[in-house]
């Protein structure tokens, strides 16, 4: 199941679950928020939408993919990250102090948290791709790894782009080049960053955990290049004042739509026929993606904000069942090969780990927030009822993360190992 993986090189348990642990804080932050202020929430450009735009998309979905990479880069590469501890201790930190900074300069419109979350966060997203990036490089070659490329350097660039627009609240003077600014740090961020490692997952973790047949080899040896050739002309048309630079939005969408409907189409093939909640959260995010890139290519003919802001939505929740989905697989599974590997004795079956009735009623939550943000561009008191239901949603996130974690730490305390030479793993 896990053959071309080198499991030797997996960084400490806690170094990913450092990054996972944080990810329900932010959501609980950003569930407040859309509480409290929904109707400023699903204006575009209020302070209040900009502040949960970022809490969601930096300290949620990034918060986790960052964590991910730390695990994917070494297992999948065979190269393990340099001092994992400690290099995660550094990167997790500017990153929660300087989303919090971020979301503060926003609504507070204070210049000085703008200059001090342009600082922690230039530091951890240049920090990051300095440590990943050049281990991607000159080694194992990888389809996944190829989308990870992709996705860091987009994630580099988004940030040098953040950091101007920042510098711009911070003095309160927007130039000329603003909304083109904007524009390239959205398509970076949300395609670019995001999009690219999500499809890089997927075409390693849905054939392994769900026994499906290959995505095509073309589809695998073409998908990143034409999403980073459209990227890049789309920014180069944007920034040259360019007409029809719409054409690489389609292309985009085109490309998206097929990667869905595919992924869809081998989750119903697939060959383990055993019920699993994650491919659940898998069908229902697929499902958004199509959403969102429907809603963006209509409002690119009709102009229509409505559909514009259902697209950020759509994709939002898109990303987020991915990773509610996808932590329902690696912790569990890190908590049994930390401690299977450690020499225990009375390891948990991963089942035990994260129980299938508290991930459904994590997958229930999802939905119903999820139909109910989708509600809030016309009705914004189900935007609010959403709300509600997100933060119990991510309250048993938090629950799961910490039980899995207990059950780590009591095993390592009480369990039987099969030999004492080797000094048990850390605890977090």
């Amino acid at each position: 199941m896990y053959n071309g993986l080198s499991l030797e090189q997996a960084p400490p348990i806690s170094v990913v679950l450092r990054f996972f642990l944080t990810v329900p804080f932010f959501g609980l932050l950003l569930t407040c928020c859309m509480f409290l202020y929904p109707t400023e929430v699903l204006t575009p450009l209020h302070p209040y939408s900009l502040a949960a735009v970022h809490l969601m998309f930096l300290g949620i979905v990034s918060m986790s993919m960052i964590g991910a990479l730390f695990q994917m880069q070494s297992v999948l590469g065979g190269r393990a990250i340099p001092a994992p501890s400690g290099n995660a201790l550094i990167i997790h930190t500017f990153l929660t102090i300087g989303i919090l900074t971020l979301a503060g300069g926003f609504v507070f419109a204070a210049p000085v948290l703008f200059t001090l979350a342009s600082v922690l966060l230039g530091a951890a997203i240049v920090y990051t791709a300095n440590l990943v990036l050049p281990l991607l490089f000159g080694g194992v070659v990888h389809d996944t790894l190829r989308g990870m490329r992709l996705s860091l350097i987009a994630l580099t660039l988004t940030a040098v782009l953040g950091i101007i627009m920042a510098s711009s609240y911070a003095s309160s003077s927007f130039g000329f080049h603003h909304d083109m600014i904007r524009t390239s740090h959205y398509s970076l961020g949300l395609v670019g960053w995001i999009g690219a490692l999500i499809i890089a997952v997927a075409f390693q973790v849905i054939e392994m955990f769900y026994v499906t047949t290959s995505y095509s080899a073309w589809c695998k040896r073409n998908t990143f290049r034409i999403l980073g050739a459209a990227l890049v002309l789309k920014i180069t048309f944007v920034f040259l004042g360019w007409a029809y630079g719409w054409v690489f939005d389609l292309a985009i969408a085109a490309l998206l739509i097929g990667f869905a409907v595919t992924t869809l189409r081998k989750l119903r093939e697939r060959k383990r026929r055993v019920s699993d909640v994650s491919i659940r959260f898998w069908t229902f995010g697929t499902v958004l993606l199509i959403l969102s890139t429907a809603a963006h290519t209509a409002f690119l003919f009709i102009g229509d904000t409505a559909l514009e802001t259902l697209a950020l939505l759509a994709f939002a929740l898109f990303s987020l069942a991915v990773i509610l989905g996808m932590m329902g697989k690696i912790v569990p599974f890190l908590v049994w090969f930390h401690l299977n590997s450690a020499g225990y004795m009375e390891v948990p079956i991963m089942s035990n780990v994260i129980p299938a009735a508290r991930a459904k009623i994590l997958f229930w939550l999802f939905s119903l927030t999820a139909a109910a943000v989708l509600s809030g561009p016309l009705i914004p008191e189900a935007f609010a009822a959403g709300a509600l239901s997100g933060a119990a949603m991510f309250a048993v996130l938090l629950y799961n993360l910490i039980k899995a974690l207990a059950l780590y730490r009591h095993t390592l305390a009480n369990g039987t190992r099969f030999t004492m030479e080797e000094s048990p793993p850390s605890a977090l």
